[in-house]
């Protein structure tokens, strides 16, 4: 008996944080919809492919009901389903998009901090309300600067109201007479078509500085009062509210080269 006890107990300890997360998942489907629906949880190791991208998200293990619609759509996680956004899920079946592409995160992960970015040298984290909170955001803003990444040049996209704003302005203020954008401009100021690729530390922080070191936090003061954080600009002072300067930091900050296949790129709107 104590053996039992003991290889048990030791198999508990050694399962795959993926399954305790899979029994999480199966507890709070049976409390809600009973144990029959329970027993349909799907059960291991799950990934989806996307062959394109030449990426592997196994989001799905742990989330194994990401897809089951209105019936956990208020559920705890990890058994919450996916929001229903009619023009979301039309346009971006997970079987073609997966899901670090828009939440970002490490999609080969097989533990929850790892599966969320939150570990060394990764640099694409999952856009969550946690990390969204940091920045004084909600996820669903937060997650726009990631949409942009395949609808850059679309000039108005339906959920993405603080880049769609944030678009109109940068045409308003015909920013490329300083800025080059995308081979378009000049180069009295510098050229933006790649920000979203200069790391944090490459950012200079004035004396007193109180809020996070990050790109985001300098972009933000930066489009609010430029003088303060480059006393020699040439930019000038907009008078812009916290949500319009939020909205153009993460429309530069999602600036950056992006290796997609056509079909994932909309075509270009004026």
């Amino acid at each position: 008996m104590l053996v039992v006890v003991s290889v048990a107990a030791f198999w508990r300890d050694a399962a795959p944080a993926w399954q305790d997360a899979q029994e999480q998942v199966r507890a709070i489907v049976a409390e809600r919809l009973g144990p029959e629906r329970a027993a349909d949880v799907p059960a291991g190791l799950r990934q989806i492919w996307i062959e394109d991208l030449d990426r592997v998200d196994r989001c799905i293990t742990c989330h194994a009901t990401i897809d089951w619609g209105p019936e956990l759509a208020d559920a705890p996680h990890p058994a919450r389903s996916h929001p229903a956004i009619p023009w979301l899920d039309a346009k971006h079946p997970i079987s073609e998009f997966g899901c670090t592409l828009c939440h970002g995160g490490q999609g080969t992960a097989t533990t929850m901090a790892a599966a969320h970015g939150d570990v060394a040298f990764w640099e694409e984290p999952l856009l969550g309300s946690q990390r969204a909170k940091g920045y004084g955001l909600e996820a669903r803003e937060l997650m726009e600067m990631a949409c942009n990444r395949c609808h850059v040049h679309e000039a108005e996209v339906e959920g993405m109201p603080l880049l769609n704003d944030a678009k109109a302005f940068v045409k308003k203020k015909n920013c490329v007479r300083c800025h080059t954008i995308f081979g378009q401009g000049t180069t009295k100021a510098p050229d933006l078509s790649r920000l979203g690729e200069k790391h944090p530390t490459a950012y200079t922080f004035p004396k007193g500085w109180k809020n996070p070191r990050t790109a985001l936090h300098w972009h933000i003061a930066h489009f609010r009062e430029p003088f303060v954080l480059v006393p020699d600009t040439l930019m000038p002072t907009f008078l812009l509210d916290g949500k319009q300067a939020e909205g153009l930091s993460l429309l530069v900050l999602s600036w950056r080269k992006q290796d997609l296949p056509a079909r994932y790129v909309p075509q270009p709107t004026r």
